[in-house]
């Protein structure tokens, strides 16, 4: 659903490099509590109703994965996009019970007001088509980094910690949208062996560590960080 003229680049979206670094890090469930979290949200909202969700940015398909298990106990329906080609083939491997598309989040390939629900974890949104998909009174759920996020990384590559920037302000300025609840999920935990380097390739940082940086993350045996976590939850109007 991505055409031609619309592309940036021969193979937009996050690299094949990243893409199958986060597979291999998010499988080993390193952020499973954030994964529980966004179920439990999704659950209450789904409870005794029909709810159609959509994962814009959805990747290789993690969180709808672990969304997927909830529909054995609620009307969930699911639905994700994503710009990088590979990541949808990846999703698409799990078989999971959901529609998938590669398309971009400001052109996403679905008729107003067919979500009751979408949720952005990590990805650029465009507030204005998520909205045009959204039923009136609709769920968005945004993740992004908290201050703290991946410091035990950033400490290994820069003399003071860079925390990546989330992109929640795009959504805070849009009239079409109010905020309804913030959460925060603060953790610490201990990376270990290859994961290392999954961890910094699945993340922007990797472009800017220069190759002994690399090197010598590749080396450690374990890594200990802050995972933090904002969680967002708005309504569109």
């Amino acid at each position: 659903m991505l055409l031609a003229q619309n592309k940036r680049s021969k193979n937009p979206g996050d690299s094949d490099l990243m893409m199958k670094s986060r597979q291999r890090f998010l499988r080993a469930g390193y952020y499973e509590s954030l994964s529980q979290a966004l179920a439990k949200i999704i659950l209450e909202h789904s409870e005794n109703t029909l709810l159609n969700l959509l994962d814009i940015g959805c990747g290789e398909g993690y969180y709808l994965q672990q969304l997927s298990d909830l529909q054995r106990q609620s009307n969930l329906q699911l639905a994700g996009v994503d710009i990088a080609k590979t990541a949808v083939r990846l999703a698409a491997k799990r078989n999971l019970a959901a529609q998938l598309a590669v398309a971009s989040a400001y052109d996403i390939p679905f008729f107003a007001n067919s979500f009751d629900a979408a949720l952005s974890v990590f990805s650029p949104l465009c507030p204005m088509e998520t909205a045009r998909v959204l039923k009136p009174k609709g769920t968005l759920i945004m993740v992004g980094p908290g201050a703290n996020h991946l410091n035990g990384l950033t400490d290994k590559i820069y003399t003071e910690h860079q925390p990546h920037r989330g992109n929640f302000r795009t959504v805070d300025d849009n009239k079409d949208f109010t905020l309804l609840n913030c959460l925060n999920i603060d953790e610490e935990i201990c990376v270990t062996g290859t994961h290392i380097r999954d961890l910094l390739a699945m993340t922007p940082y990797y472009w800017h560590t220069p190759p002994e940086q690399q090197t010598a993350l590749a080396e450690l045996d374990q890594l200990s960080t802050t995972v933090d976590f904002d969680i967002r939850i708005y309504r569109v109007q």
